[in-house]
């Protein structure tokens, strides 16, 4: 079937072109709101602009599909086979994406704005400043996660997404926007939030082994029992974050800002806390075994029971401080 016999029967009301082979087809530009294409082949086909709100594409076969700046928007898209596709400025709010395949895809400033990509492939995909907020990447089961390993978000807006469990490890999310997003329990080792926005996110239970939080915002973050050996968070906010029983075994804090953060039980040891930022901090029964505190401001902090016999406390400051025995750091 030709664009121009598709066209005319859509025309003339039929909107059924399920299992149709559509290879290679050109339908740029074309209006086809709510055009059932479940199970269509369309590999190498071209829908740049094309308006497909609210159609059924579930099944299709779009690899190395050119739709940049298409309407998807409310799209059943559910185990769609998208790999490699050009979806750069796509429309795909309220989509249905769950089981998707859009790994290598190219997403670039696409607005998936509620999207469901639960289960969705994703690795290797370019998101670079996509709009995903509101956006359920959520573990749907053990055996399903959603995957994002190794894509590309710089700088997309992820705000309120819900990413619990989800595979990120080695992302490249520099200077993304992932404030009250729900990252539970994901795997973020080795990515790159240099700069990102994690103000007020849920990151308990997170993997963050040897991740780059270079200069972030993690103000008022919960990171309750994060894995984050040898993280690098050099000059990153952590104030009013809750981190009891986070590993952080030779994290680089330096001249991280810790006001008012939560550090229970939390274990630091030979981490780097250079000339960071611990005022208020909650540090009780903290393990702080060959721990650099030198030139640390500790004003006002709490140290009960915590293990500092081989601290480096040179320079750190203690005025009112609470030391590990109960005495007072002055």
């Amino acid at each position: 079937m030709n664009a121009r016999e598709l066209l005319q029967r859509y025309a003339a009301k039929q909107t059924n072109f399920a299992e149709a082979k559509l290879n290679g087809i050109d339908l740029s530009g074309a209006d086809l709101i709510g055009i059932d294409l479940s199970q269509a082949y369309l590999q190498n086909a071209t829908l740049t602009l094309a308006y497909l709100n609210r159609a059924n594409l579930s099944k299709a076969h779009l690899n190395r599909a050119r739709l940049s700046g298409i309407n998807l928007s409310q799209a059943n898209l559910i185990r769609a086979s998208l790999r490699d596709a050009d979806l750069h400025g796509a429309i795909l709010q309220g989509a249905d994406l769950r089981g998707a395949d859009l790994s290598l895809a190219s997403l670039l400033d696409a607005n998936l704005l509620d999207a469901d990509l639960r289960n969705a492939e994703l690795g290797g995909a370019n998101l670079t400043g996509a709009c995903l907020r509101g956006a359920n990447l959520r573990e749907e089961n053990r055996k399903y996660i959603a995957n994002l390993r190794g894509a590309i978000l710089r700088k997309a807006d992820l705000q309120g997404a819900n990413l619990t469990g989800a595979d990120l490890a080695r992302v490249d999310l520099r200077g993304a926007d992932l404030s009250e997003a729900m990252l539970r329990g994901a795997d973020l080792s080795g990515a790159d939030l240099s700069e990102a926005n994690l103000r007020g996110a849920f990151l308990t239970e997170a993997n963050l082994v040897q991740a780059n939080l270079r200069e972030a915002n993690l103000t008022n973050a919960k990171l309750e029992r994060v894995e984050a050996l040898e993280a690098d968070l050099e000059g990153t906010t952590l104030k009013g974050a809750i981190l009891p029983d986070a590993k952080l075994t030779h994290a680089n804090l330096q001249g991280a800002n810790l006001q008012d953060a939560q550090l229970s039980r939390a274990d630091l040891s030979r981490a780097n806390l250079k000339q960071a930022n611990l005022q208020g901090a909650f540090l009780t029964d903290a393990y702080l075994a060959r721990t650099d505190l030198s030139d640390a401001d500790l004003t006002n902090a709490n140290l009960v029971r915590a293990e500092m016999s081989s601290t480096n406390l040179l320079g750190a400051i203690l005025a009112g401080a609470t030391m590990p025995d109960g005495s007072d750091g002055d």
